[in-house]
């Protein structure tokens, strides 16, 4: 089911209002009413949508920003002329086999 806008709603809404003018139409007389409950209906079954609370981030995101991070220290102390710690090469290479 494709969800109204607010602009579609409103409309819809104003239409109705007017309804004397669908007076002698085609238009079944009952459709104001079925709309509404109809809207009313996905109105509360909206409301009662629960979001999980946020988990954790997917493994794979996390070894790749992980070995990014690795990297990018390694860079530093290369620049800084120190040898970076063996357990980072240890750790970066975890990541790549």
């Amino acid at each position: 089911m494709k969800i109204l806008t607010q602009d579609q709603i409103d409309a819809v809404i104003d239409w109705m209002n007017n309804w004397e003018q669908l007076e002698n139409t085609a238009i079944p007389m009952r459709f104001k009413e079925d709309w509404t409950k109809q809207l009313n209906l996905a109105i509360v079954s909206h409301d009662k949508i629960e979001k999980p609370p946020l988990g954790l981030k997917p493994k794979w995101i996390h070894d790749q920003q992980r070995q990014g991070e690795i990297m990018a220290a390694m860079a530093k102390y290369l620049e800084a002329g120190k040898t970076p710690p063996k357990e980072w090469a240890i750790e970066f290479a975890s990541y790549c086999g």
